[in-house]
């Protein structure tokens, strides 16, 4: 109740002639006001421009509160009415009386704050002689009173929200001190004074990825960085600091992540990916922007968590002032601390519970079973256990540890039979591969009575943590990707897990309250268990991380100060890899002009190299679409790859030339049926995609997209749109709206939803059969993506490129493959030479260094392998004794693919068809041939035999110009982008540079339409010794020969 009330009431009482008159005034204030129908007016005239109010969500809580606050009066007056008191004596007391408060004015009682009213609408206001206020329109006519009530209540308002403000920071400060690091933050800080790096290890829930950062800035350090393995954790730590700082999410506490940044500049605590600082590292060998750096989660052994520590041991020599802090899991704890010189641990200790551990083995004819899928009877018999030993008022839901998808599905709808029977289980699954919606159920709670029964991957052993968790199932198997260099191929195979993450898991039954842990294995098996999981660094491939130190001035690989130094080999077949992608010097592994704009692009060397060309060549806009569905997980859904309905809904979709054009494809049309307005949710779920990867893949594209354009790499020629008045107001209609939308989802997702039994089992995102889904309200998340997808995108664009790729030709189909080719070269394989006799799944393939592998079943070809039947024939040529036939044609054709990975096959993934001759020929790195150029051999193991001698002499003149054509014009192209690549730009200028973009693309075009007939086979390692043979043994003369 502010002065300004007070005087009011005091003007209008002396303003008043009569006593009738003061009581006919106070009357109209009665708590059954009609506030909500002139809602819309208060808040335009009080509300949209009052600083106090940041967000229409807070306008939303001040209208939810006018409706309390109404209720509270009505009551009120109810209870004085049945009072014998004078009511008419009430009646004639002032507000401040009603409302309990002093009827002199009290500065105690006064808010540090003042009311404004919006000034135009002030300056319109007008009133007659009786005070009333004049308004058009008769609804929105409030006396002067009944404006200052509602002046009033507006301060009641503010009052309240501040209480509550402070009754959550009171509680925000109790659980700080709770943590069990709290204890520790004096020593951690007194440590730091006098040590350049210290490692803090704390187990599970101690506190540190949160407050060691508060503390830092709370003792005065300005700059600080802090890095974590995963994007996710940046951005949610994040706000979390910020919040528990005090400070505003982006302000002084931000994150930088891969294409997205928070950082201002008073950001003085950022939080980010490994990856952005290695690019920092690139630009800022001395890191001076830092006083202090946090590495996060050094246990986990990420590939660039290693890296970064190699950095950082020889960063320390150089600035002494820099400290760096370890947080680490107490897991291999000497390791760490013995690779900086005995540096000093502080450890502290978790908040877990005691933890029961059941060692229940499986039986050996349960485990021994013959078929693929898992024995669900073990899991069975636990979760009947729990039903029969503890009673259901008990609370704990169970969390069970799988290696893989499969395995999920499989338990899952054992589970379900189980659940429908029992009535005391909701089943849910948690992978990667889920929507977010779905991941968010299982933090739900589940009802009285029942218990929730979460089947994961060993994503919930660190990365999720899951409240109210009571009983543990840990299988003991994990699936992971190793990459094997020999084959260059990678392998999802299952292992049994460390002894570090059984403990892991087992520590997620005792956060809440005391646990059980089932291991489904001895106590003999446990013992024998690796002690920590294989480091990232010795089973993934090193391509990146080779390129990233080169490009730092790291000539030499092998000498760098690893934690653990991976394999040699590995090393080499990165380095050799990087050679065949151009991005190295063949000679002294120095860095290319392509290699030196690879390094500096944050993605991926295939997809920047992808990037790169489809700039050379002018034709970025569908690369964009392409590069972005083969960068994240495939939006078809494996599980309904056999189910006819979706198989068929799918066809139109799929293209003959392979996979990347079906990605292609899908986004286009997808595209398509979002401008035209229909329903894409049940477009998707028809087709049994998953729509969340789409828009992912639009994300993506947009990203890389502004990353060319931050290089200056002309992309497209299109005028930019100036928006219409129109079009203005509606892109901020819609921003408006999607704040709203955002709000209204944070509040929601911020209250833990009870779920439900029907919630019994989650099979899938799709559910085939919902033929009403276009009834169905669009749930608020589904808003979300979609106005953000519309605020990003001009939705009109993207549909006119998605017409463009409707409209290709044979001849544009081409180079796009050759673009492609461009990024995955070698990764090519070639259809064994008895496939045309073989059953469709037993077609084999042969890659350089893999011999007999297959395509993945949800490759377009499984659907229809005749597009990979042999070539037609124009000539056949037998060899000795019959063997070894030739087969004559111009339309050989060889498969490239993304990646080779093996689970129970090899498998190629992500396939397309290509023409062979002129791919071998563009791209091969080696290219040895014969006196009279009739036979050549491609990168030492496909031979291209010709028929004709004149045509083989004049098509390979053709190759050499066109190699060398297109090597000058993508040094032009990367020297607009500001980098030495050797070539006088005054020489050549940029209309020059068009012109032999379009001169280059015809020749192109004629020569992937090229008719000549020749040979294709594979050639043995055995052959290569005998195949050089008539030019003379030394190596020298061999090399002589090779173009």
């Amino acid at each position: 109740y502010s002065s300004d009330d007070y005087n009011y009431e005091h003007r209008r009482r002396k303003r008043s002639d009569t006593p009738e008159k003061h009581v006919e005034e106070e009357k109209e204030i009665d708590p059954y006001f009609d506030w909500f129908s002139r809602r819309d007016y208060l808040t335009v005239t009080y509300l949209i421009d009052n600083a106090m109010f940041s967000s229409p969500s807070e306008i939303d809580d001040f209208w939810k509160f006018v409706e309390k606050y109404q209720g509270i009066q009505i009551r009120r007056l109810q209870q004085q009415s049945k009072q014998t008191t004078n009511i008419s004596t009430q009646d004639d007391l002032p507000r401040s009386s009603r409302l309990s408060l002093p009827q002199i004015y009290d500065k105690r009682y006064r808010l540090n704050m003042n009311v404004i009213m919006n000034k135009s609408a002030a300056n319109d206001t007008r009133y007659d002689a009786t005070g009333e206020r004049i308004n058009d329109n008769e609804k929105n006519q409030m006396s002067l009173a009944r404006l200052a009530e509602f002046k009033s209540i507006m301060e009641y308002y503010f009052d309240f929200n501040q209480k509550e403000k402070f009754r959550r920071m009171h509680k925000l400060r109790q659980d700080q001190a709770n943590l069990p690091i709290a204890a520790y933050r004096d020593e951690i800080l007194d440590t730091l004074k006098t040590n350049q790096v210290i490692l803090v290890a704390g187990d599970t829930g101690c506190g540190k990825s949160t407050q060691i950062p508060r503390y830092l800035l709370e003792a005065g350090i300005d700059k600080i960085a802090c890095t974590q393995p995963r994007r996710i954790a940046c951005i949610s730590l994040a706000k979390r600091v910020g919040y528990e700082t005090l400070n505003e999410y982006g302000d002084q506490v931000g994150y930088q992540v891969r294409f997205e940044k928070t950082k201002t500049k008073s950001t003085r605590i950022l939080f980010m990916t490994e990856g952005v600082l290695l690019r920092q590292v690139q630009g800022d060998s001395a890191l001076s922007d830092y006083d202090i750096l946090v590495i996060d989660e050094v246990h986990e052994r990420h590939l660039f968590t290693d890296f970064i520590l190699g950095i950082l041991k020889c960063l320390i020599t150089q600035r002494q002032d820099l400290r760096i802090i370890l947080m680490s899991a107490t897991i291999n704890i000497d390791l760490f601390a013995n690779y900086f010189g005995q540096c000093p641990v502080v450890k502290v200790p978790g908040r877990l519970y005691k933890i029961q551990v059941n060692y229940v083995p499986i039986k050996a004819e349960e485990s021994s079973s013959k078929t693929a899928k898992i024995d669900v009877k073990p899991y069975l018999r636990i979760m009947e256990q729990i039903d029969n030993k503890y009673p259901s008022t008990d609370r704990g839901d169970l969390l069970v540890f799988l290696s893989g998808m499969a395995d999920i599905q499989t338990i899952m709808d054992a589970a379900k039979q189980y659940s429908l029977e029992a009535q005391r289980w909701i089943v849910l699954p948690l992978h990667s591969a889920l929507s977010l919606d779905e991941q968010d159920k299982v933090f739900d709670i589940a009802p009285e009575g029942v218990r929730k029964c979460v089947l994961t991957t060993n994503i919930a052993e660190t990365s999720v943590t899951i409240d109210g968790i009571r009983f543990i199932v840990d299988s003991g198997k994990v699936k992971e990707m190793s990459y094997d260099p020999r084959y260059k191929m990678q392998r999802l195979q299952e292992f049994w897990i460390s002894r570090a993450s059984a403990e892991q898991r087992k520590g997620r039954a005792g956060r809440t309250g005391p646990g059980v842990c089932f291991r489904l294995y001895s106590e003999q098996e446990y013992v024998s268990f690796q002690e920590y999981s294989t480091p990232e660094i010795k089973r993934v491939p090193l391509d990146s991380l080779m390129l990233q130190m080169i490009s730092m001035g790291l000539l030499d690989p092998r000498k760098f100060p690893f934690v653990e130094a991976p394999d040699m080999l590995s090393i080499d077949n990165a380095l050799i890899r990087l050679q065949e992608q151009a991005a190295l010097s063949p000679i002294d592994c120095s860095l290319t002009t392509i290699g030196t704009m690879l390094a500096r692009l944050p993605v991926d060397v295939t997809i920047g190299k992808m990037l790169i060309m489809a700039c050379v060549f002018q034709f970025v806009n569908p690369i964009l679409t392409m590069a972005s569905a083969l960068s994240i997980q495939s939006p078809f859904l494996s599980f309904l790859q056999c189910d006819p309905d979706t198989i068929t809904k799918r066809r139109p979709l799929m293209s003959d030339h392979g996979d990347p054009f079906t990605l292609l494809n899908t986004f286009d049309e997808w595209v398509h049926i979002k401008a035209d307005g229909t329903n894409t949710r049940m477009w998707c779920k028809r087709r049994g995609v998953e729509e969340q990867r789409l828009y992912d893949i639009t994300k993506l594209r947009k990203q890389f997209k502004d990353l060319l354009k931050d290089y200056n790499m002309e992309i497209d020629y299109r005028e930019t749109k100036v928006r219409s008045a129109f079009e203005r107001r509606e892109h901020n209609r819609k921003r408006q709206q999607l704040n709203v939308l955002k709000s209204e989802h944070e509040k929601e997702s911020n209250q833990r939803k009870i779920l439900k039994l029907e919630d019994a089992c989650v099979t899938s995102t799709m559910d085939i059969e919902d033929d009403n889904l276009t009834n169905v309200v669009m749930k608020t998340t589904d808003k979300i993506r979609d106005i953000e997808f519309r605020l990003r995108n001009d939705i009109t664009e993207l549909k006119e490129i998605s017409n463009e790729s409707k409209h290709y030709s044979s001849k544009d189909i081409n180079m796009l493959k050759l673009i492609l080719v461009s990024g995955l070269y070698p990764q090519v394989a070639i259809a064994d030479d008895y496939n045309n006799y073989k059953r469709d799944s037993d077609q084999f393939f042969h890659t350089k260094t893999k011999q007999f592998v297959v395509l993945h079943p949800t490759s377009v070809f499984t659907y229809d392998p005749d597009l990979l039947q042999p070539p037609p024939v124009s000539k056949t040529v037998t060899g000795d004794g019959g063997k070894n036939k030739k087969i004559f044609s111009s339309q050989h054709e060889l498969i490239v693919y993304v990646t080779l990975l093996e689970t129970n096959k090899p498998y190629l993934m992500n396939a397309m068809r290509t023409p062979a001759m002129q791919t071998l020929l563009l791209y091969s790195a080696t290219l040895d041939t014969n006196n009279d150029f009739s036979r050549i051999l491609c990168d030492q193991w496909l031979e291209i035999q010709f028929d004709n001698v004149d045509q083989a002499q004049s098509l390979i003149s053709s190759v050499l110009l066109l190699r060398n054509a297109r090597d000058l014009l993508l040094r032009l192209t990367l020297q607009d982008s500001g980098q030495k690549t050797g070539v006088d730009i005054e020489l050549i200028s940029k209309p020059h540079t068009y012109e032999l973009q379009h001169l280059l693309s015809l020749k192109m075009t004629e020569f992937l339409s090229n008719s000549t007939i020749y040979a294709l086979r594979r050639v043995l390692l055995a052959e290569l010794e005998t195949i050089y043979r008539g030019y003379g043994n030394d190596e020298d003369d061999i090399e002589t020969n090779r173009m």
